[in-house]
């Protein structure tokens, strides 16, 4: 009901505006696309001082990145279940509060399963909704 009324309303506010609307929404995504990329790929600016940190061998902590790709095979098909029953206005929030809240719990990370859960699942389990493939379901529909 909700999205219902917003959509009416962006209809509304985009049919006075001097310009077609798409462009805003593509301006959005490019934002957002910038977040859920650049979180999803942070791991190899985190990876040296982790090593630092915990001393524990590369090998295990590499695989905090392996299981990050694991988790995109996995979650992409329900991505594009997602927003397409949803839509956008409310996936690509959700997402965002997945890496936020992965990001977030990472900061008190003690232990390496503690960073297979935060960096591993969550941060890149949501970017992957707010990043290309969040888009490239939606994104195309306004040109």
């Amino acid at each position: 009901m909700f999205a219902r009324w917003l959509s009416s309303r962006l209809r509304m506010f985009a049919q006075g505006m001097p310009f077609y609307y798409g462009w805003v929404v593509v301006g959005i995504a490019f934002v957002t696309m910038a977040v859920g990329v650049n979180a999803r790929t942070s791991f190899s600016l985190l990876y040296p001082p982790i090593l630092a940190e915990f001393g524990w061998a590369r090998g295990e902590t590499a695989a905090i990145f392996s299981i990050g790709f694991i988790i995109s095979v996995v979650v992409s098909p329900f991505v594009g279940l997602m927003i397409g029953r949803f839509g956008p206005q409310y996936s690509i929030p959700i997402g965002s509060l997945i890496v936020a809240t992965g990001l977030i719990l990472g900061t008190f990370a003690t232990t390496i399963w503690h960073f297979y859960l935060t960096l591993g699942v969550l941060v890149v389990g949501g970017s992957i909704i707010i990043s290309y493939i969040g888009h490239s379901m939606f994104l195309a529909n306004w040109f």
